[in-house]
Parts: structure tokens; C-alpha cells; sequence
């Protein structure tokens, strides 16, 4: 083994997918995962890559660093993040990313291969659901792992085979081992296995150590010794090739305050926002006020009023009536006068 693992890392051909891809060679599937998401790339204007991604908060996901860079080397924005363990295909132009960061340290990786500190951490526009916490983890629990060959667990949307041709669905996991052979590349490991192996589009997967009582990332898987899209069998044994995530915590931390400070933004942006509404609304209810007040003005004149009608109404209803008594009068007088003009002899004035 000794003798076979520097050859081992000397043909080692790290690659980031260029092709459509979807998941890991001999896993099992992992459709729903929480912990990883489909990544693509803009590479050019009509060139698009893709790569696996680890999901460490709602806002933030960790990938590789050669995931993000477009045809020039260069880092790009144009990346966008679907929703954890679904489809690469669900992947929308809605889904663009907010921000990325980079290692620093970051090189050697021109041309879509790995690189030494092969890490970015990307901040997301919108919230993903996360029912289980990812802690990342520390040098002391590398080296744990490293010493006694720890349990790893890698998931991905890498292609299904090494000369699967089959559309990009979901993501698929493959279980391995912390292996105690150390790559060239500066801070990264390998991962090792016997029951399957990490293809192209699985770069940015997460290498995660689980528990029963946690689940803590341990690094990002950058790629592996191909045969043509998968790794190749080496004594028995499939290697992958991880950025170890445990000197990184700073990258984390700025992304996450990055996200902090947007989303303070947005808080002070909506609390002007109500701020606004509540002065609108201390207007409205002050025209309200003024409303209530005239129509209880109005009000009040049109009780005087009806008063007033009613009075003019009961005059006139008496006047009526007085009207029709000296009209009966009247008839009375006029009988009267009539008999007496009526008698012989006529008096005078009739």
C-alpha cells in the first residue's frame, strides 16, 4: 500500500464537473438530504457546470473553490443553489446566490481542477430549511479521525457511473474512511472505499462524521483519481480527495456575519417600513377624527332641522285647521244671511 499510495497521488486528476451530473457511482440514495444542495455555475453565457454543495445554516453552504470560477479563472457571482437534496434539474434562475467568498490561499486550481485551501462559502438570497444543526469541525476532531480511520460519509450529485449518460436527478451518499495517507495538496485528506466511488459533479460534496448525538463536517470533497468520470479502483480501494474544513471557521464567520449584516439591513429597511405605515395610518385616523366630527356636526344641524320641520309642520297642520273652522263659520253666516235676505220685506242691504 505504501509503495502504491505516491503513485496513487501523483496521477491524482481533481476535476470539477463541466458535464451534466448527478450522484455517486455504487451510493445509495440521499433524496431529501438536508446536508447537501445542487449547485450550477455560469461558466460563460452559454456554458453552464455543476457541483455538489454542503448546507452548514439556512443562509450559508460551503463548496469548492474551482465550483465558482467562471472560464477565466476568475471567481464568479453567478452561481445558483437549489433546495437541499432535490433535484439538480429543480435548480432555477431564481435561485442566484447573494455572495462568495473565497480562501485566500486559494490556488494552483486554473482550469477547473483542485487546488490547495480548495474552499468557498457561499451566502444564499433566501432561507433553507435545517431540522438537524451542522457543527464544522476542529483540528483536534481531524486528527481523532485521521489516527483511528474514522467513519466518513460523502453525499453528492456526481454522475452515476463512469459512462452513465443518465439525466441529472438527485443526490446519492457513499460511506468510507478517514484515510491516514496524506495528499500533496496543502490541508486535505483523503477519503477511502470499498463500496463506491466519487465522480465528476460530486466536487463541493460535504464529508461529513455522524453520531448519534451530532453531525459535523469535516471537509469538502474536491475530486479524485479518474478513470473517466469516476475514481479508478486502487488495491481494493476508491480515494477521494477533501479540503479540510477545520482551519476555515473565519470564512464562516464571515459569510455569516455577510448575512447578519443583510439581514440587519432588511430589519432596518422594514422598520422604516412600519415606521411609515404607523405615520400613515396616525393620518388616516386623525382625517377619520376630522370625518366623525362633521358628520356629528351635520348630524346635529339636521336634528335642528327636522325640529324646526316639525314645528313648521304642527303650525301648519293648526293653521289648517283653524282654517277649516272659520270656513264652517263662514257657511253658517252665509245660510244665515241667505234666510234673512229671503224674508218680506227684504231688509235693507240684502
Amino acid at each position: 500500500m505504501k509503495k502504491i499510495m505516491p503513485t496513487l497521488i501523483a496521477l491524482l486528476l481533481l476535476v470539477c464537473s463541466a458535464i451534466p451530473t448527478q450522484a455517486v457511482e455504487n451510493g445509495i440514495d440521499a433524496t431529501g438530504s438536508q446536508f447537501v444542495v445542487p449547485i450550477k455555475i455560469q461558466a460563460t453565457p452559454n456554458v453552464f457546470t455543476s457541483c455538489s454543495g454542503a448546507l452548514i445554516s439556512p443562509y450559508i453552504v460551503v463548496t469548492a473553490g474551482h465550483c465558482v470560477l467562471d472560464s477565466n479563472g476568475l471567481v464568479t457571482t453567478k452561481v445558483y443553489v437549489g433546495v437541499a437534496g432535490s433535484s439538480l434539474q429543480s435548480v432555477l434562475a431564481t435561485d442566484i446566490i447573494d455572495s462568495v467568498k473565497i480562501t485566500s490561499t486559494y490556488q494552483n486550481g486554473a482550469d477547473s481542477t483542485v487546488g490547495d485551501d480548495d474552499l468557498a462559502f457561499l451566502t444564499l438570497k433566501k432561507p433553507q430549511t435545517m431540522s438537524v444543526p451542522v457543527l464544522l469541525a476542529s483540528e483536534s476532531e481531524v486528527t481523532a479521525l485521521k489516527n483511528t480511520g474514522g467513519q466518513l460519509k460523502l453525499i453528492g450529485y456526481g454522475t452515476y457511473g463512469d459512462n452513465s449518460e443518465e439525466i441529472i436527478t438527485y443526490p446519492k451518499s457513499l460511506m468510507g474512511s478517514f484515510s491516514k495517507v496524506t495528499p500533496v495538496i496543502t490541508n486535505s485528506a483523503f477519503l477511502e472505499s470499498t463500496v463506491g466511488n466519487n465522480c465528476r459533479g460530486d466536487s463541493g460534496s460535504p464529508i461529513l462524521s455522524i453520531s448519534a448525538t451530532q453531525v459535523t463536517l469535516v471537509g469538502i470533497n474536491t475530486g479524485g483519481f479518474f478513470n473517466k468520470n469516476c475514481s479508478k479502483l486502487n488495491s481494493g480501494k476508491y480515494y477521494g480527495i477533501f479540503t479540510l474544513i477545520n482551519r476555515y471557521a473565519n470564512l464562516a464567520f464571515s459569510s455569516a456575519n455577510y448575512t447578519m449584516n443583510t439581514l440587519g439591513q432588511q430589519y432596518n429597511i422594514a422598520l422604516g417600513e412600519i415606521d411609515s405605515a404607523k405615520l400613515q395610518l396616525k393620518n388616516v385616523n386623525a382625517s377619520l377624527i376630522e370625518v366623525t366630527d362633521r358628520l356629528t356636526a351635520t348630524q346635529g344641524s339636521l336634528d335642528t332641522t327636522k325640529a324646526l320641520l316639525d314645528t313648521a309642520n304642527t303650525s301648519n297642520t293648526n293653521v289648517q285647521a283653524q282654517l277649516e273652522t272659520t270656513k264652517k263659520a263662514n257657511s253658517v253666516l252665509a245660510a244665515k244671511l241667505k234666510k234673512i235676505c229671503a224674508s218680506k220685506p227684504k231688509p235693507k242691504g240684502c
